[in-house]
């Protein structure tokens, strides 16, 4: 399934799901006061012998009674929300039949208009249609089956009438529901846009805070993410631009463990010492619980973690080796070497594009997944462009300055 479309439909189901909990709960409550109050005031009528109603309190109770029941069961057997709808919608059915029949017949038949509404409100349109027939079936059938009481004659051409006024409300209803569902996907878009909004700008903090530390990688971030993205395209497993813009976030975070690294260490102009060197390698499990920590940056963890493996297994953190280790620290691998080659260190000057291309085919099947040298051919033209244009003197002083 298209990535983006599935994450989006993720959400929606979450959402729905919250939504429909929520309005089983409130149907229930609103019903059970509608009822509460009814038996009140028809006790209150009998009491003073008001002509004002002609229900059945009887009844009302049994309404009450069987609500109650649903509510208990909700609080506390641990249903799944799609069986509480049905519970909820049936039990809404019941106690309009009920109310048919306990509110004096004839006067009572409009309160079958409330199924089709009470459905509509949940947005699906199985839902809408089924129980909006199963009301639509129930009105004729008490009425047919069940002669009216009162004085009143209704023909047939008043149930007729009837069942015209309900179907003009099933439908206005429905309407509803379209409304309700274009509500729910701008929901999620606005949700989805602002958590890739909020996520952007995690991740230039971090960006900004790790960089300052070492000003010889200031934009090495940037365009390993570049680089990997360039890269992936060239990959069937990448043809979402969902994944891509995962896999440029891990690219923009590969370093970022380097925060908690010694600054004298980071900034060294001569070798590591070996003690060192077991300091730096840590930057990957640090960075790798660091995302871990933040909501929405779980996923990146493998190319944080795992990107100085290496194919024949003698990388670290872990020691992992060719297909175990994921394919987006593969990818950043390659991209991270192609640019640290092509960059000034404090500790040597910068490769040629050539000699890196040259070192990163030899590196083939010892460093890195052999797989991707037909990826990294066809990404050439991308890379040069991208060196090309991060290495314009003009470009980085303006960067460098407003980094400053």
């Amino acid at each position: 399934m298209n990535e983006p479309l599935k994450e989006k439909e993720q959400l929606m189901e979450q959402l729905i799901e919250d939504y429909d909990k929520n309005l089983n709960n409130q149907i229930i409550s609103i019903s059970s006061i509608y009822i509460i109050l009814s038996i009140g005031w028809n006790f209150i009528f009998r009491w003073f012998n008001l002509p004002f109603s002609r229900a059945d309190i009887s009844v009302l109770i049994l309404i009450f009674i069987v609500l109650s029941i649903i509510y208990l069961i909700f609080r506390f057997n641990r249903t799944s929300t799609k069986l509480n709808t049905h519970i909820v919608l049936l039990s809404v059915v019941f106690v309009i039949i009920s109310l048919y029949f306990g509110s004096g017949y004839s006067e009572a038949w409009s309160y079958f208009l409330l199924i089709p509404i009470i459905t509509s409100l949940y947005g699906k349109p199985f839902l809408s249609i089924f129980y909006s027939g199963l009301g639509l079936l129930s009105m004729v059938f008490v009425r047919t089956g069940f002669p009216d009481n009162s004085s009143y004659i209704i023909d047939t051409i008043d149930i007729s009438n009837r069942i015209l006024l309900y179907i003009v409300v099933a439908t206005f209803s429905y309407l509803l529901l379209s409304k309700l569902n274009m509500l729910y996907n701008k929901q999620v878009n606005t949700v989805i846009h602002s958590m890739e909004t909020t996520l952007e700008q995690v991740v230039q903090s971090f960006i900004v805070a790790m960089e300052a530390k070492d000003l010889y990688t200031f934009g090495h971030s940037e365009r390993v993410s570049q680089y990997a993205v360039a890269l992936a395209r060239q990959l069937p497993q990448y043809q979402h631009e969902r994944k891509l813009k995962h896999l440029r976030l891990s690219g923009l975070l590969h370093d970022i463990g380097k925060i908690n690294m010694p600054e004298d260490l980071l900034t060294k102009s001569s070798s590591l010492t070996n003690k060192e060197y077991e300091i730096i390698k840590t930057h990957t499990s640090l960075g790798a619980q660091m995302v871990e920590k933040v909501e929405g940056l779980k996923g990146l963890k493998n190319g944080v973690l795992y990107h100085h493996e290496r194919w024949d297994g003698s990388g670290y953190p872990t020691g992992s080796k060719k297909e175990t280790i994921p394919l987006e620290a593969r990818i950043l691998a390659v991209a991270d070497a192609f640019d640290a080659m092509t960059s000034t260190r404090a500790y040597r000057n910068e490769l040629s594009v050539k000699e890196a291309f040259r070192r990163l085919e030899k590196g083939m099947g010892t460093q890195f997944d052999p797989n991707l040298k037909d990826a990294i051919e066809a990404a050439k033209p991308e890379f040069l462009k991208i060196y090309s244009e991060s290495h314009d003197p003009l470009d980085e002083f303006e960067k460098l300055t407003d980094f400053l």
